[in-house]
């Protein structure tokens, strides 16, 4: 069986993905954008701390995190890849006592 996708597939997949995660995109946006970017990964990382701490902080934390995570993926995948990386970063944090929570 042969591969459906051809050389231009790939390249248009490779092309896409280089747009995902585009340095120019940062360039393009201003100072304020780039803020609410920080304090929403900030966020998302305490959010996440609160899924350490049991089963209530756990419900309680479930519809801000599913909102900021939803936000993100509708966003860009970039960012979305940064939220990710801010709740493990959270959580790895959080396990080894770095964080005080």
């Amino acid at each position: 069986m042969e591969s459906t996708s051809t050389a231009d597939d790939r390249g248009e997949r490779r092309g896409s993905l280089a747009q995902m995660f585009d340095p120019e995109e940062l360039r393009r946006r201003n100072l304020v954008s780039l803020g609410m970017d920080v304090l929403i990964l900030v966020t998302t990382g305490f959010l996440a701390i609160l899924f350490t701490m049991g089963f209530w902080p756990s419900v309680i934390g479930l519809v801000p995190m599913a909102t900021l995570l939803y936000f993100g993926w509708a966003s860009s995948k970039a960012f979305f890849v940064a939220q990710v990386l801010a709740i493990g970063v959270s959580l790895l944090g959080t396990a080894t006592s770095v964080l005080p929570y």
